[in-house]
């Protein structure tokens, strides 16, 4: 079971309807979208002692899952708050590189201030309802509002297939590591492109055998989730 799995299926509130979570989690994604900065940043600062709370996390382990998207989100800011001018004019800080200044102006720091706060809030949402809903929850709610079976279906096999990708990565990696072929730069290099072909062989070998189980149960082109 993945990491995110396990705290789907055992949070506090998974009693509660799906739908209801579901309606709660687009009703603050809208507000975090449209809304003033205020509310996004109140948003943000309910939702995140609340999903520590509710899917059982520690604090250490929320951080580390926040920073991992939020870190790519910090390239889009920079790139936003900092501009490529002419002239000096206008720009609150500045570095001359040749005949052109990099610098932030007002304008660019409400702008990359305003993606801060709003992606800041979606993020805080989508991890609330990833950590709250699990898939099967998930499905039901698809089901329910009618979204095309064929979407359902990639996205379950989707998901299937990357519970094979982590468990057998995994396996190799520790086979590997019992073998220190981990120790030093070049084995860690070398370990490390076995693993890429290797794992690339057995998940085909995988996909092999799913395509047999399935041409034996007469598979017909649905999968019923």
């Amino acid at each position: 079971m993945l990491t995110i799995d396990k705290y789907a299926y055992h949070n506090r509130w998974i009693g509660v309807s799906p739908y209801i979570k579901t309606s709660g989690y687009m009703l603050l994604l809208i507000l975090s979208l449209s809304g003033p900065a205020v509310l996004q940043a109140a948003i943000c600062l309910l939702l995140v002692p609340l999903t520590m709370y509710v899917a059982k996390m520690k604090c250490g382990y929320y951080i580390k899952w926040f920073m991992l998207p939020f870190s790519f989100l910090l390239f889009s800011i920079i790139s936003i708050l900092i501009s490529v001018s002419p002239s000096a004019d206008g720009l609150l800080w500045k570095v001359q590189a040749g005949s052109l200044y990099l610098g932030i102006s007002d304008a660019t720091l409400q702008a990359a201030a305003q993606v801060l706060f709003r992606s800041t809030a979606c993020l805080a949402c989508t991890l609330f309802f990833v950590l709250t809903v699990p898939v099967q929850q998930l499905v039901k709610v698809m089901r329910t509002i009618h979204i095309p079976v064929l979407l359902i279906e990639l996205m379950v096999l989707i998901y299937r297939f990357i519970f094979i990708f982590i468990e057998e990565a995994a396996a190799i990696r520790h086979a590997q590591q019992l073998r220190f072929g981990y120790h030093g730069l070049k084995n860690s290099y070398k370990s490390l492109a076995m693993l890429v072909n290797v794992l690339f062989q057995r998940v085909m070998l995988r996909y092999r055998d799913m395509s047999v189980v399935l041409d034996v149960k007469l598979f017909q082109g649905d999968f019923h989730v």
